[in-house]
C-alpha cells in the first residue's frame, strides 16, 4: 500500500513538473511574439508600442498564452477602419470628427492623409474621413514565428 501511494505521489510530481515546463515554454513563445509585435507596430508617440504585453494562464486542463494591447484603438490599427477595414466590417460612408476631439496631441483620424477639413453651419471645424488602412502588428508577429513557437512549445528550443 505504501509503495502504491509513493508511486501515485511520484506521478503527481512528474505531472506538475511537466505542466510547469509547458507554462515556461508558453511564456517564452509569448515573449517572442510580443517582441516582434513591438517591432511591427506603427509608432507615433510610442503609447501603442508600450501597451503591447502578454499573459499566460494555467488551469487544470489548459495553458493559454496571449499577446495583446489593452488600448481601445489597438484593434482599429490592426484591422483598419471605415472602407479599409478588413473583411468589409467597417463603416462604408465617410464621417466627421470634431476638431476638439483631436486636441491633446491626438492625430487626425487617419494615417493615409485622406482627411478633409470641413466646416459646419456654425463655422465649427470637423475632419472628414473614410477610414484608415490596416496596419497589422500582432498577427504578422504570430505568423512569422509559427515555426519558432512550435519548437519552443515542443521543448526543442531555448
Amino acid at each position: 500500500m505504501a509503495e502504491q501511494q509513493e508511486f501515485v505521489r511520484s506521478l503527481e510530481r512528474a505531472t506538475y513538473e511537466m505542466i510547469k515546463g509547458l507554462a515556461v515554454n508558453m511564456e517564452k513563445t509569448c515573449l517572442v511574439v510580443e517582441r516582434d509585435a513591438k517591432k511591427n507596430v506603427p509608432v507615433d508617440n510610442g503609447v501603442l508600442k508600450a501597451s503591447i504585453t502578454h499573459d499566460v494562464k494555467t488551469t487544470s486542463d489548459m495553458i493559454v498564452g496571449k499577446v495583446f494591447s489593452n488600448l481601445d484603438y489597438a484593434p482599429y490599427v490592426e484591422k483598419g477602419t471605415g472602407i479599409y477595414a478588413e473583411e468589409g466590417n467597417g463603416r462604408m460612408t465617410p464621417w466627421c470628427v470634431p476638431e476638439e476631439a483631436l486636441q491633446g496631441g491626438h492625430k487626425l483620424p487617419t494615417f493615409q492623409g485622406k482627411v478633409t477639413p470641413v466646416y459646419g453651419k456654425s463655422g465649427k471645424k470637423y475632419y472628414k474621413t473614410d477610414g484608415m488602412k490596416p496596419q497589422p502588428f500582432l498577427e504578422p508577429a504570430r505568423d512569422k514565428n509559427k515555426n519558432k513557437i512550435t519548437r519552443i512549445l515542443a521543448g526543442k528550443s531555448k
